[in-house]
């Protein structure tokens, strides 16, 4: 009888501990599309990402996710950003232009910015998050090749960067940051 608790209680404990986090994403996320990223990260197991979003942060709090129309707050040359708000959390705005995307284009645009959870706008941080992001979309191509023949905006984006480095290394990545206007304040 003992024998059989023990591995009953092993059993018990081993099953528990396998899911390192909630797969209930109300606490980031409403829109279906943005859940449907957040799966897929969890199916890459990109739990870093998911760790950062459900708390383990600087602000210790979960990050929210939603779609916005990003030029409203005059930010018409991001794809996505990371704000803090009133209450000292983070929010990261998808634009709302991705919602059709596929779920890994925006699974790979909240990898990236996920990495800017320590708010130190610096080119070192944007330089880790866009690396993070390409690596990102390189796990699910590799996962499923059919999904880098998308169609939409944001897969060429993805496409086209991730070939940069494949090929440049990060020295491709310092340039395009270094050219870009959004990030011409950082240090």
């Amino acid at each position: 009888m003992k024998k059989i608790f023990c591995v009953l209680a092993i059993m018990i404990l081993t099953f528990s501990q396998l899911t390192v986090y909630a797969t209930d994403f109300s606490v980031i996320a409403k829109n279906p599309k943005i859940v449907q990223a957040l799966q897929a990260l969890e199916r890459v197991n990109k739990r870093e990402v998911l760790l950062i979003l459900f708390g383990h942060n600087t602000t210790k709090k979960p990050i929210r996710v939603m779609f916005r129309e990003l030029e409203v707050y005059g930010l018409t040359n991001c794809e996505a950003v990371t704000m803090r708000t009133k209450n000292g959390g983070l929010v990261i705005l998808i634009h709302k232009k991705h919602e059709t995307a596929p779920a890994e284009t925006i699974a790979s645009l909240i990898a990236h910015e996920s990495q800017h959870h320590t708010m130190t706008g610096t080119k070192s941080e944007e330089i880790r998050a866009w690396i993070y992001e390409i690596s990102t979309w390189n796990t699910f191509v590799r996962e499923n090749r059919e999904i880098a023949s998308s169609d939409s905006e944001l897969t060429k984006r993805l496409n086209y960067i991730s070939n940069l480095y494949k090929f440049d290394g990060e020295k491709k990545i310092v340039n395009i940051i270094a050219k870009n206007p959004v990030y011409a304040d950082l240090n």
